[in-house]
């Protein structure tokens, strides 16, 4: 990673520290932001659907457009150029037969699933194609120069709320209970074997670890994104009953797993969530309309004592009321500055004010 200005050793170790709950001195800190005087190319989100096809799935341009972003990123700290998989949230709702993926700002899907009998994989859909086909891609490509992400397929829940429709779904929990279970527990499946193939398909590139893009994340061995959005609808005993089968057996498969816990509403969640003792950090999301990361220290806290990290995305103004709360050793900041000499400053204050 040289090329993009990345102490990989340094960096790679204070990554394995993290997960591996040895992390010494600072906190673990991705702090990206433009390099001075950059460059980088203009990427237009497109408006015609053979374009946003092209933008979504295109190996080529994707890259291109990857390549073009490290360039011009300075990466401080802990960051180091990742590239995120991207084939939309819970894209292995593309999987099955009869899926009609939506692509637009991101791949949504219809719901066309009538009847969980009805529920199929198939291996010749495009998506799972062109899921491992871009893994392998982007490994070929980055020959080491920077991390290939897991792919985004994530929430078993999230991805049968996509074929059944959230409204339909949720109605499932009570009208089709059996049927249900069962369901989770076929899409679990396909699950497994599409991220045996991808962490395959990437392991080597990666140093012998795997990353989650959006989140910076790189980890010693077999790690990847856990999530369960839809459960923001549903009642403690509901996730008790349906959801905690998916934590614990995908928490279970990998070797570091995080959990990414989207907003407030889950905070209900957060016993059951700590009990899964193969999730070893929780991400935090700070939802629009709901409160920044400081406003929920206390949560954070619990989440520290129960000896799990924490990572939380936040801005440059909330780092010092984070680091004098938090311990540093379970804590990983992902942050944005405008320029290299705030993302330099940051750094220092981070070193000098973590608390372990």
């Amino acid at each position: 990673m040289d090329i993009y200005g990345v102490n990989w050793e340094r960096t790679k170790k204070r990554h394995a520290d993290f997960w591996n709950g040895k992390l010494e001195g600072a906190c673990l800190h991705s702090i990206t932001s433009p390099k001075d005087g950059a460059t980088q190319d203009s990427y237009s989100f497109p408006t015609d659907l053979e374009s946003k096809i092209k933008w979504w799935t295109d190996a080529e341009f994707i890259i291109k457009r990857y390549r073009s972003r490290f360039e011009n990123t300075y990466h401080a700290g802990d960051a180091f150029p990742i590239l995120t998989h991207d084939l939309g949230p819970a894209g292995h709702a593309g999987y099955f037969k009869n899926a009609v993926p939506k692509f637009e700002n991101s791949i949504w899907f219809e719901p066309t699933l009538r009847d969980y009998a009805d529920l199929e994989f198939d291996p010749n859909s495009f998506l799972y194609k062109k899921t491992i086909e871009l893994a392998k891609a982007y490994a070929e490509d980055s020959n080491g120069d920077y991390i290939v992400g897991m792919p985004d397929v994530v929430g078993t829940a999230d991805a049968l709320s996509h074929l059944r429709g959230p409204e339909q779904f949720m109605m499932d929990f009570f009208d089709h209970p059996d049927e249900l279970h069962g369901a989770l527990k076929t899409v679990q499946a396909v699950w497994e074997k599409t991220m045996m193939a991808a962490r395959d398909a990437v392991i080597k590139n990666n140093y012998g670890g795997c990353g989650v893009g959006w989140l910076n994340t790189w980890a010693p061995g077999f790690h990847g994104q856990l999530q369960c959005d839809c459960s923001v609808m549903l009642s403690v005993d509901m996730f008790e009953e349906f959801l905690m089968y998916e934590l614990e057996a995908q928490a279970n498969f990998y070797d570091y797993a995080l959990y990414h816990f989207d907003g407030e509403a889950q905070i209900r969640h957060m016993s059951h969530l700590l009990s899964v003792k193969g999730i070893n950090a929780i991400q935090w999301t700070n939802v629009a309309g709901q409160g920044p990361p400081t406003a929920y220290i206390p949560q954070l806290q619990q989440i520290q004592k129960a000896g799990k990290g924490v990572i939380v995305p936040c801005k440059p103004y909330e780092v010092k009321e984070l680091l004098g709360n938090l311990s540093a050793s379970r804590l990983h900041l992902l942050v944005s500055t405008e320029t290299q000499a705030e993302a330099d400053d940051l750094v220092k204050l981070i070193e000098k004010e973590s608390q372990n």
